[in-house]
């Protein structure tokens, strides 16, 4: 019977001590991920830093934004530290990133900036809707919206109320989602970066064919003025007044990161406003 007793108590013992060490291993793996999300974080505001810098150089050699210049390069997964003698090789982060045009596509808000739906701007976002398959009505759906506050900040929110309450179909608000975008405040589409499907939009009666060849024109010299775009389209006999609200440079642009830090990998997203002088100002941030 004592050795009986004496076993049964080695074996509690056992468990406990088990459940103890299992505890405390635990609580170690949660300090070490909060650690790496922690240093994850600050990679990330570094990477907006870096983001933030390219463009204010760009502002100081260009007043022109387009796909050939330095901004528009995406920085491939590079390593940016290193493990010490007696860190883990888990501890090694990598950064990658990108830096887009958000006026490269359709502004919402220039449906209806102080709060009333401007009719040029509804029917050059007709054209759009149209193109993936909506009907006009969906168009002043979306606009009538735009022009009620509060202001949504983006297209995501929209989204999922109209949705939600059933005014457009979601299956063209999905087919939407590439090519709109909302901002603080209006803002004219960069021709020099803007799709096909978008800069048709910008001209009456212009065909995805006729913006396709626009897009060709540019990447052979970029515009240093709208004037250059109306006169590519001019020697193509088509009427080359824009009426939607275009131009060649951008004070919007997207910053897209991902930080993988030992097991911890974090993607951020950001909204960057870069005014006339160059400095620049992160508007949004997002991580997931």
């Amino acid at each position: 019977m004592a050795i009986v007793t004496a076993l049964v108590v080695i074996a509690a013992a056992t468990v406990l001590i088990s459940g103890m060490l299992w505890r405390q291993s635990i609580m170690e793996r949660k300090v070490e991920n909060r650690a790496a999300m922690g240093q994850a974080r600050w990679l990330a505001r570094s990477a907006l830093d870096w983001a933030r810098l390219v463009l204010l150089q760009d502002a100081l050699t260009s007043s022109v934004d387009h796909y050939g210049e330095a901004w528009a390069i995406p920085l491939q997964e590079t390593r940016v530290s290193d493990p010490d003698e007696q860190g883990s090789p888990d501890d090694v982060a990598f950064v990658s990133g990108r830096i887009l045009d958000a006026q490269a596509r359709f502004n919402l808000t220039d449906l209806a900036p102080a709060g009333k739906i401007n009719d040029q701007e509804l029917a050059a976002f007709d054209r759009l809707v149209a193109l993936v398959g909506g009907s006009e009505d969906a168009a002043r759906s979306i606009a009538e919206r735009i022009a009620v506050p509060p202001r949504l900040q983006d297209y995501t929110l929209l989204t999922r109320e109209l949705k939600a309450g059933h005014v457009v179909e979601p299956a063209l608000l999905d087919a939407l989602a590439p090519y709109v975008i909302i901002l603080p405040k209006s803002t004219p589409v960069n021709l020099n970066t803007a799709s096909a499907e978008v800069i048709l939009t910008c001209f009456k009666e212009m065909s995805l064919d006729q913006a396709r060849a626009l897009v060709e024109a540019r990447s052979r010299a970029y515009f240093n003025q709208v004037s250059d775009a109306s006169a590519s389209l001019s020697s193509s006999g088509l009427n080359a007044t824009p009426v939607a609200s275009v131009g060649v440079s951008t004070e919007y642009f997207e910053a897209h990161g991902h930080v993988r830090y030992g097991r911890v990998e974090l993607d951020v997203a950001a909204l960057i406003h870069r005014d006339p002088g160059g400095a620049t100002k992160v508007i949004e941030w997002e991580e997931s």
